[in-house]
């Protein structure tokens, strides 16, 4: 997919608009893959300051997701 691909662009949009209880249900979710699902939104809700920083404020590779790099 294309940066400029208006799939994401939607997929985006309708992040935005998940209701808070939901993700907050996701995140409290023991299935491991609803809990990232649920993180992936909240992250794409609130804008960063540094789009290739991880929530501790460290540079990731933006290939591989390392912190490390």
């Amino acid at each position: 997919m294309a940066v400029a691909d208006p799939v994401i662009d939607r997929l985006v949009e309708a992040a935005r608009c998940v209701p808070a209880a939901l993700i907050a249900r996701l995140i409290a979710s023991d299935d491991v893959r609803e809990a990232r699902l649920g993180r992936a939104i909240q992250d794409v809700r609130v804008p960063s300051s540094n789009p290739d920083a991880d929530e501790a404020g460290r540079v990731i590779d933006p290939v591989t997701h390392d912190p490390g790099w």
